[in-house]
């Protein structure tokens, strides 16, 4: 069977070994790394409900990770925060030559659909991460980049958890229902809606050479949704 584009592009942000996977943020990547075969844990200040038997699940609270040093082979941060103290910790909670991997998609809006779809609910609008993130830094090596596009088929519910996802945060969850009417004009006949995005990959590998060894997690709030 051949990988979805989903599949390539957890594989790439893990590298070619089965590894221990920190993913910052409850989201659809961490369930498709454990489905690999990956050990996943989920962390962030969102995370409330257990939703997979075979992850990991801890709320935690600010910047701080209440992991220890070299913990993870791989730290996933699909919305990279670029302040010293949140990047300090991905380098720290790496073992040494661990990956630190992020991910953004871009959405095609010249089609007619998803220019109607953006009237309705806005755009979130995350930028790119620039490249030189890491290397800014000087705790992580010089970032390897990936970027492919692709076509994506949204049924009725996948349209509706797409916009729910994508829609800015000034859009109330009531603008919601005109996006059932928007499916019903453009993909009532066939189904579905097609969605072309562009997926941006960038991965560095952690540089500790300069860091002082600190085994203990700091102080912070660690709940364990098990």
């Amino acid at each position: 069977m051949n990988d979805t584009p989903a599949d390539r592009t957890a594989k790439w942000l893990v590298g070619d070994r089965l590894a221990c996977v920190l993913h910052l943020g409850d989201g659809s990547l961490a369930y498709q790394l454990a489905e690999q075969g990956h050990e996943v844990v989920v962390a962030g200040d969102d995370v409330t409900t257990r939703r997979h038997d075979d992850i990991l699940y801890v709320r935690t609270r600010g910047e701080r990770l209440p992991f220890l040093a070299g913990a993870f082979d791989v730290v996933i941060a699909p919305e990279l925060r670029e302040a010293p103290i949140a990047l300090g910790e991905y380098a720290r909670v790496l073992r040494c030559d661990g990956l630190l991997s992020t991910v953004t998609q871009h959405y095609d809006d010249s089609i007619p659909w998803m220019r109607k779809l953006r009237e309705i609910t806005g755009d979130r609008g995350a930028p790119t991460t620039p490249v030189d993130t890491f290397t800014a830094s000087g705790l992580f090596h010089e970032p390897e980049a990936h970027e492919f596009g692709t076509w994506e088929q949204l049924d009725l519910p996948g349209l509706m958890r797409f916009a729910e996802s994508t829609k800015h945060p000034s859009v109330s969850d009531d603008a919601l229902t005109q996006v059932r009417d928007l499916f019903m004009s453009y993909g009532a006949q066939t189904g579905f809606l097609r969605l072309r995005h562009e997926t941006s990959c960038l991965r560095a590998r952690v540089d500790k050479s300069s860091m002082t060894v600190d085994a203990e997690p700091p102080d912070t709030m660690l709940l364990d949704l098990r």
